[in-house]
């Protein structure tokens, strides 16, 4: 359609630097149009996925587009998202219990109020608005009704182990073409292009649905070493310490919560694999820069005794973490508004911590709120898991996300002024760990007084 358009109105295709690049967004524009606004079965998917498309079509309209959260450009998919969700709830009301009408409440009051306080206000008001104040609600009331399909634990399982799996790819294909950009043959660079440091946010989230999804279906072992040499490749093109020490060790702890995730004989002819071709292996990881590169990352991580002094290594912000609890000093209560530390900061987006960051824009009032909101989260979560022990590891996901946030980076809202990339991905993913939780419990109490009645 974008190329047929294109040739009779040759204008649309030069939006961007050349015809390709034009031709790709809007490809893309009309994608989201078209599988949003057309029946499918499928609907959750879309929904659930083009934030995550829209993270790669961002970082493919490089600085050829105008960047920031203001960007009509960068927030397009959104508005059409929204502007779906408008057409939805126009057709189909959406009632929310006191509880949830109590939260979205307050939660765009809260964010309302951190916008309006901000010193960075100018820069992503548009941004702030679309994602924080519109989409965000709406996508919470949208699972809200969602969650109570009777396929909903089956549905969203495979739709985001798909997330996963795309993601996983979408981030090897950038990390090959970050290696060559502007002529770099840097690896280290594509951290930076690819953005890994917040991705791996996204796929803690993201892989106890894969685990399940997999484990529910019977799906075949091959397909298992699949997913997770996906995570792994993620975390070994990330050239993260922090990757290293929490992801690696969440990675092996949610697979012992997932029974025969792994067949032994699976493992061991791995094993054997590796031993029989480790000089090949170690000739192409030198081959391609990967042991030089790891060696400038972990050099001076052998020195490092405990653990805790590891991840402060890891996040290496010790005086980012001073720069923004100075900040929080001068306005202890409401602090200076959401994503001021951009403006007041270092340069950085955010103070690379979770908990300095909440405190240098929104004080000591907005983090005991977002506090708040993990600790009913995880609540949630810690009765499924005593209910099912294989669900275990969605609390463990929420638990391994806070420790990346804490320690690496804080990913949530990605909202800079001038970066190529918005998004919401993290509060997205959470929401589903809260619709889905709730889903599972409603299955299984169901399930209980069925059994009761029938005894």
């Amino acid at each position: 359609m974008v190329s047929l358009f294109g040739y009779v109105f040759d204008e649309i295709l030069k939006v961007a630097e050349n015809p390709f690049q034009s031709l790709v967004v809007l490809s893309f524009l009309a994608f989201c149009i078209i599988s949003l606004f057309t029946h499918s079965r499928h609907k959750l998917f879309y929904i659930l996925a083009i934030p995550v498309f829209t993270q790669f079509i961002h970082i493919f309209q490089k600085y050829d587009f105008t960047t920031g959260a203001n960007s009509f450009w960068r927030l397009f998919p959104f508005l059409i998202l929204d502007l779906y969700f408008v057409n939805f709830f126009f057709k189909k009301r959406s009632e929310l219990s006191r509880q949830n009408k109590f939260f979205i409440c307050s939660w765009i009051i809260f964010n309302t109020f951190f916008l309006i306080i901000s010193v960075n206000l100018e820069r992503l008001i548009g941004g702030a608005i679309v994602l924080y104040i519109i989409t965000l609600p709406f996508l919470f009331s949208y699972l809200n009704l969602a969650y109570q399909a009777e396929n909903f634990c089956d549905q969203i399982e495979k739709y985001l182990c798909l997330v996963f799996i795309i993601l996983g790819l979408g981030t090897f294909g950038l990390v090959y073409a970050g290696a060559g950009y502007k002529g770099s043959d840097n690896l280290l660079a594509t951290r930076n292009i690819a953005d890994t440091n917040v991705t791996m946010a996204y796929f803690i989230l993201l892989w106890p649905f894969a685990l399940l999804y997999s484990l529910r279906n019977s799906i075949s072992q091959l397909f298992r070493f699949g997913i997770l040499a996906i995570f792994l490749g993620v975390v070994v093109l990330s050239f993260s310490r922090g990757a290293v020490l929490i992801v690696l060790p969440y990675i092996f702890i949610t697979i012992l919560f997932v029974p025969n995730f792994l067949s032994p004989k699976w493992i061991l002819a791995l094993l054997v694999l590796i031993v029989s071709y480790t000089a090949k292996i170690a000739g192409f990881l030198e081959q391609q820069d990967l042991i030089y590169f790891w060696k400038l990352r972990f050099g001076d991580m052998v020195s490092v005794n405990s653990l805790l002094s590891k991840l402060e290594s890891a996040s290496g912000r010790g005086e980012i973490h001073r720069i923004a609890y100075s900040l929080f000093l001068k306005s202890p209560l409401i602090g200076h508004g959401i994503g001021s530390f951009e403006i007041l900061g270092p340069g950085y987006r955010e103070a690379h911590s979770m908990w300095y960051t909440l405190l240098a824009e929104e004080g000591i009032v907005g983090a005991v709120y977002h506090y708040w909101i993990f600790i009913v989260l995880g609540l949630v979560l810690l009765k499924t898991a005593v209910r099912e022990k294989k669900h275990a590891v969605f609390l463990i996901s929420l638990l391994f996300y806070l420790l990346f946030n804490h320690t690496v980076g804080s990913v949530f809202v990605v909202l800079p002024g001038k970066s190529i990339t918005i998004n919401c991905i993290a509060p997205i993913l959470l929401i589903c760990l809260y619709f889905y939780s709730k889903s599972r419990e409603s299955e299984i109490e169901i399930h209980e007084n069925l059994h009761r009645s029938q005894a």
